[in-house]
């Protein structure tokens, strides 16, 4: 439990970070706060469904909740809002809040897209890769530099398929990975020094 108080606490430094006036974008709502919710905050919150870590749905009992364990918040109502809104969702539908694939028909992402992606701090990354059905496939990803990195690839009932610490070479990855069931996957991204990534690619593998 304390390490949860401790990665909502890193959550909510990381999004007080960004200015009030960046998450007010319509036609891409919550962008930002969600990619860092998605890569600091839901790690924890994904046992959510499970039971585990539940308090009341109620705005003025997560309200509480924030300035409890975060008392800079008290004073920036836009935070408070954004977080209730992409934590409640996570509660009540079991599923990461809704944005939009993008997913390149050849499943090769540069670095425009990619820039999308990630929160600029920190360079972590929470990419939707889409849907897959069961098979073998490689991800191959590029970065500015070479970096350790850690990855995972989850599905949209929290299934981890990958959970790993890799090294790259030459600014390079490869990664062979096995999908055993047919759904929407993402993949997280944390650099152990902010990097960026240059171009993903993902494709399909015959096993032999």
């Amino acid at each position: 439990m304390e390490k949860c108080y401790l990665i909502w606490t890193l959550c909510l430094f990381s999004l007080a970070l960004i200015p009030g006036e960046a998450l007010s974008i319509e036609d891409e709502p919550f962008r930002e706060s969600v990619i860092i919710f998605n890569t600091i905050c839901a790690k924890c919150h994904e046992a959510q469904c499970s039971g585990r870590l539940s308090f009341s749905n109620s705005y003025q009992a997560s309200i509480d909740h924030i300035v409890r364990h975060y008392d800079s918040a008290s004073e920036k109502k836009w935070l408070q809002k954004e977080l209730f809104t992409i934590l409640n969702h996570m509660k009540e539908k079991c599923a990461y809040y809704p944005v939009p694939l993008n997913v390149p028909p050849n499943r090769i992402w540069g670095t425009e897209t990619l820039e999308k992606k990630t929160t600029l701090r920190e360079r972590n990354y929470f990419i939707p890769i889409g849907p897959f059905t069961p098979g073998h496939y490689n991800l191959e990803i590029e970065l500015a530099k070479d970096a350790k990195i850690t990855m995972h690839i989850i599905s949209e009932t929290f299934e981890l398929v990958i959970e790993d610490c890799y090294q790259t070479s030459g600014q390079r990855l490869v990664i062979p990975f096995f999908i055993e069931e047919t759904e929407n996957y993402y993949l997280r991204v944390y650099p152990r020094i902010p990097v960026q990534i240059t171009q993903l690619a993902i494709s399909t593998t015959t096993q032999k």
